[in-house]
């Protein structure tokens, strides 16, 4: 079930990544890559931890966020160098969004019960 979770957290993450990108019409091999970049991070972000850095959860999601993001940073910074700033401010908002998400996850997993206890009565 967690990895199902994981997944299903990483399949939304990459559509608020991707679709803006799907609906300017830009190339469909870009709008993947930044889909699958994103399923690829939440899954990271959600089994890793990053001990040697003594960082907790929060400052873990941005910094494996934009860490993964540098190759892309590199190869559209020849042709696009505008979008740099927006490509990384983004991974920071979405891996800090993951890094909540993974922090939460506990209270969001006593809630969904919750919630279907009560809807079993």
């Amino acid at each position: 079930m967690e990895l199902v979770f994981t997944i299903l957290i990483g399949v939304v993450i990459g559509a608020v990544n991707a679709l803006p990108m799907f609906l300017k019409k830009m190339d469909k091999a870009n709008c993947w890559s930044a889909f699958v970049q994103y399923v690829v991070v939440t899954f990271i972000i959600f089994n890793t931890t990053l001990p040697q850095l003594n960082v907790n959860d929060f400052l873990a999601g941005p910094i494996v966020s934009v860490l993964m993001t540098m190759p892309m940073v590199i190869m559209i910074a020849k042709n696009e160098k505008k979008a740099v700033p927006i490509v990384l401010v983004n991974a920071v908002i979405l891996g800090l969004i993951i890094a909540a998400i993974k922090h939460f996850r506990a209270s969001l997993g006593l809630i969904i019960t919750a919630i279907e206890h009560f809807r079993a009565l």
